[in-house]
């Protein structure tokens, strides 16, 4: 699961801060006030590398240079840098808390039910903020799952999706579904499209979604990731089969300086409608102000 994933991560963060640390003191004998606070200073910037390494590897940052955009691709590295360590520890504590797993019933008044299908190595626990912003807009019923299997093929996810657009739709009396994601899950997303069908789908949102592929899929063989890749089969058949022809009200929003989707290009999708910010890199399109207000724009938006 995620939580497992996410907790040996920071496991190794905090040996690693302690390797370092140790390895200091033997070689300049500190004491242990500054052992501590070197120990302290490896966790802090800890996430600061692990984000500039993502930018590196995507190739956000070249290109941003040479596009004279330096300025707005610090801004994203430090917001990203900011968001890790708060989503890793949410990720890390969602199977402790105490959640309501039913979305309950569907309000006296007419609402929008919203289904919110989180990314890839991800789990429910990254919608905490936008759950907030919706609940304040009055859409209800929501409901966040954790796609398990942690790495299953997203065939696989997509028929547990098309299962809880179904449920969801029984429990807000047959009222349409807007679904919203991250990431992985917009492949995912469109995948139960093609599984269920659009009739019982208000419109779909994807944020973030690597529709074409992202090059850092490459780097593993799990078979997410491989379905993922730009040149992969899958995701050939799905484009080919709905690019230019989605069946629902569809929006990408996406960041130019995304710091996994490589190319962040890779979330234009024919037919949807498309909105571009910066600044921002992966995990922040999910919890800063201006892109939660982009998000909800996009479910309150008129159908052309």
């Amino acid at each position: 699961m995620a939580a497992r994933f996410w907790g040996y991560l920071l496991l190794g963060e905090l040996l690693y801060a302690a390797g370092v640390s140790a390895a200091l003191a033997a070689t300049l004998s500190l004491s242990r006030v500054a052992i501590l606070a070197t120990a302290l200073l490896v966790c802090a910037s800890a996430p600061g590398l692990l984000v500039g390494a993502s930018f590196a590897l995507s190739g956000v940052a070249r290109r941003a240079c040479r596009r004279g955009g330096g300025a707005r691709l610090l801004v994203a590295w430090l917001r990203e840098s900011a968001q890790l360590t708060p989503v890793m520890l949410a990720m890390i504590a969602e199977p402790y808390r105490r959640v309501r797993d039913d979305p309950g019933a569907a309000p006296t008044a007419p609402a929008t039910p919203v289904l919110l299908i989180h990314g890839i190595l991800c789990n429910r626990a990254i919608w905490r903020p936008l759950i907030e912003r919706l609940e304040e807009r009055g859409f209800a019923p929501i409901r966040a799952i954790s796609l398990e299997p942690l790495l299953a093929d997203l065939e696989a996810h997509a028929a547990t999706v098309a299962g809880e657009l179904q449920a969801l739709r029984q429990r807000s009396h047959g009222a349409r579904v807007a679904i919203v994601t991250h990431s992985m899950g917009g492949l995912v997303a469109r995948a139960a499209l093609r599984l269920a069908g659009p009739a019982g789908i208000a419109r779909i949102v994807t944020i973030a979604a690597p529709h074409h592929g992202t090059r850092l899929a490459r780097l593993s063989h799990a078979p997410p990731a491989r379905q993922m890749s730009p040149d992969s089969l899958w995701l050939r058949a799905l484009n080919a089969s709905q690019e230019g022809r989605l069946d629902v009200p569809f929006t990408s929003i996406y960041s130019v300086h995304d710091n996994l989707i490589a190319p962040p290009e890779s979330s234009i999708l024919e037919g949807a409608r498309l909105k571009a910010l910066g600044g921002l890199g992966h995990l922040a399109l999910l919890r800063t102000r201006r892109s939660l207000e982009c998000i909800v724009a996009a479910l309150t938006e008129e159908s052309s």
